[in-house]
């Protein structure tokens, strides 16, 4: 009997220990903190807001996004804040002249006199005649839907519009079987801190945009990604008040556009989608290309596709390359060959010359051969986003500027100009 009392003594004792190491083991496992940025949305009346879209031309740029380019004009987008107008009719000293306030704002298209820009789901024609005194002719509501499930969160999208965020880092005690908020579900506003990154150049009706680029123009159509997997059509033939002819699914994961001709190329993160848009409200689907997951900007000369994928930035994968693909006949294309790249994002062509931004530098190649590019030139930058060639000059955007150079002599590539992104 005494013998089986020490036993459940020395029973008892250890479950005891064992229930306090493992209390500890708990305790330690779910008590624990973690650091959010914390974003919460500034509003403004959408009255207020669409009168007050000739902003202070000296605004701040904090975050550079697309670019676009017409007759002597740059236009700049400040990702979700608007787009800033610089002359550049001197390359080597660029002015800037105007600051359009359109909360927002991703891309950017011009026919004429009005410039087309995304305010969050909507579509505005702004007439730009006077840079100084320009006006929002028309809007189509709702044309991007996919954005308007986020930006409309908290209040009546339709009566007010997000117009900045407050900025604060706070650190809360969580556990392991709670969830951190999901960002941009805006429960409470709380979002996971994030890293975040942003053919020839000539006077016309319409200018030119970046590889990056998610809207379009061809003749008298807009071609716009309205949400990840449809393309939205709209008629301009009146230029200031455009009108919604159709929208329709058109690839999965789309990310960029590419015109050429009476063609459309679609950079998406599974591949490359091509359309004829001979019938400019009927694109019909002639070909496609796919590869291994990745973000995919796409530009073509109409005989080659190129298209750059890099790994990351939401997009998934681990694909770090250019591959070249072979679209003279688009039903049949295929792949000449991959060139291993560090993370490549924009490109451009200027004849035989390619530009492609990748990692620290943009890398200019000799093209004429497509299967065996030759890497002639490196020109150094600051993780370079986007760049558009033509006539002898390039730009490019980086974090911290916008860069100009003059590739006359390839062998000699000169800085023109940097224009600083922060002030």
């Amino acid at each position: 009997m005494k013998k089986n009392t020490r036993y459940l003594l020395q029973s008892l004792f250890a479950f005891t220990v064992i229930t306090i190491l493992f209390s500890s083991c708990i305790k330690d496992t779910l008590k624990r903190t973690r650091t959010y940025t914390m974003y919460t949305p500034v509003y403004k009346e959408r009255a207020v807001v669409l009168n007050s879209i000739n902003g202070n031309a000296s605004e701040a740029i904090d975050q550079a996004g697309k670019i676009y380019v017409k007759d002597n004009f740059i236009y700049l987008n400040e990702v979700n804040k608007g787009i800033h107008v610089i002359d550049n009719s001197n390359p080597a000293s660029p002015q800037r002249v105007a600051f359009l306030s359109i909360p927002g704002n991703t891309d950017i298209a011009i026919k004429g006199h009005t410039l087309y820009a995304d305010m969050y789901s909507d579509l505005v024609a702004v007439d730009i005649t006077d840079i100084h005194n320009t006006k929002i002719t028309s809007t189509i509501s709702n044309f991007f839907p996919g954005r308007a499930q986020f930006y409309g969160h908290a209040t009546n999208f339709n009566e007010m519009i997000v117009v900045d965020w407050i900025k604060k880092d706070t650190t809360v005690e969580i556990n392991d079987y709670v969830t951190p908020p999901v960002p941009g579900t805006c429960n409470g506003c709380y979002f996971a801190t994030l890293s975040s990154s942003a053919d020839a150049i000539k006077s016309s009706s319409t200018g030119t945009a970046g590889s990056m680029a998610g809207m379009v123009l061809m003749k008298d159509h807009l071609y716009a990604i309205t949400e990840m997997h449809s393309l939205g059509i709209v008629d301009i033939t009146n230029e200031t008040t455009p009108k919604l002819d159709t929208s329709f699914f058109a690839g999965f994961d789309l990310q960029t556009i590419f015109p050429f001709e009476d063609k459309l190329f679609l950079g998406s993160a599974i591949g490359m989608f091509m359309f004829d848009v001979s019938d400019p409200v009927h694109p019909v689907a002639v070909g496609e290309f796919s590869h291994g997951r990745a973000c995919d900007p796409v530009i073509t000369d109409g005989h080659y596709a190129y298209v750059t994928l890099h790994a990351g930035d939401g997009c998934g994968g681990s694909s770090n390359e250019l591959d070249v693909i072979d679209v003279n006949d688009l039903k049949n294309s295929k792949l000449v060959k991959t060139y291993p790249l560090t993370k490549p994002t924009g490109l451009s062509k200027d004849g035989d010359l390619l530009f492609i931004c990748d990692g620290t530098d943009v890398k200019v190649y000799n093209a004429a051969n497509p299967a065996d590019l030759q890497l002639l030139q490196k020109i150094t930058s600051k993780d370079p986003y986007d760049v558009i060639s033509g006539d002898k000059k390039a730009m490019v955007v980086c974090p911290d500027g916008l860069y100009q150079y003059d590739y006359s002599d390839v062998s000699n590539i000169k800085q023109l100009s940097f224009f600083s992104i922060k002030n």
